[in-house]
């Protein structure tokens, strides 16, 4: 993997306030991501997480790196992974075909908790690669940046799940119809798990296309529970996210690197930032 890492605070620095000109929403400082970091190690000591998994992270704080290999459980390397995807991602599509926002939601890969560690990650990406690979012949030059995020949803009968989703900023010569076909999962959802109202894609065009990104590669955990709206069908609310399912999620990170969790298609990262990928 090629990785954008560098260990100059200032780079950091420059690249949120980049960011912040092109419209980016949620931009964290060095000392928002300093308080992030030592609340996730605080979770680690006070939970007696063997230390031998995590005590090398003690050593970052935004400035030099200790660690020959970045872990995606480090704020700061992470967030600065974040960042320059963003930055460079955008330079490519920004001159792109028409720019939506996607979400992809697949029930079956809903864990309990306690069962984060058995999802995978590379069968949700082999699975939406292939969808794009037998997608119509205009799909030929798409080009897509975005990552997997990862919800905790409480349903209205109480049941608690992690709901891993794909979100997307695709630049893609379709209509919205059209890639809600494409990108459909195609294994029907487990019904327990949807109501009728269920949409497996959601695709909307793109008014700022940085903020997009930005928003696509985010790394925190959305608590989400299942509420009734007015006219009886299933919304969802914010919802806190449970100090052990937090804890799960921490140590799931643990065994990833930065950018793990990103998806590429049409377009690659080489150490020239973000370039398009021709499709063998």
């Amino acid at each position: 993997m090629v990785s954008f890492r560098d260990d100059s605070p200032e780079l950091t620095r420059r690249d949120a306030l980049v960011l912040r000109n092109q419209g980016v929403q949620k931009v964290l400082s060095i000392e928002q991501l300093a308080q992030l970091h030592a609340a996730r190690l605080a979770r680690f000591a006070r939970n007696g997480v063997d230390r031998r998994l995590w005590g090398r992270l003690n050593g970052c704080n935004g400035t030099s790196c200790p660690n020959r290999v970045c872990s995606a459980a480090c704020v700061f390397g992470e967030r600065r992974e974040i960042n320059r995807l963003t930055r460079e991602a955008r330079r490519l599509l920004k001159g792109g075909e028409r720019l939506w926002s996607v979400t992809i939601i697949d029930p079956n890969y809903f864990r309990e908790p306690g069962r984060l560690g058995d999802f995978s990650m590379n069968g949700m990406f082999q699975a939406l690669r292939r969808r794009i690979r037998e997608a119509p012949a205009n799909w030929a030059t798409a080009q897509a940046v975005g990552a997997i995020d990862i919800a905790y949803n409480r349903e209205r009968d109480g049941m608690e799940t992690w709901a891993p989703h794909v979100h997307l900023v695709a630049s893609i010569d379709a209509g919205r119809e059209e890639i809600r076909e494409v990108l459909k999962p195609r294994r029907s959802p487990p019904p327990n798990l949807v109501g009728a109202t269920f949409r497996p894609v959601k695709a909307k065009p793109i008014t700022n296309l940085a903020n997009a990104i930005s928003y696509a590669q985010k790394s925190t955990i959305d608590g989400r529970g299942a509420i009734l709206d007015g006219r009886g069908n299933t919304d969802r609310r914010p919802l806190r996210v449970p100090d052990a399912a937090q804890l799960e999620h921490d140590i799931w990170l643990l065994g990833m690197r930065p950018r793990d969790r990103s998806f590429l298609s049409g377009a690659m990262v080489s150490r020239g930032g973000v370039v398009a990928r021709k499709r063998g």
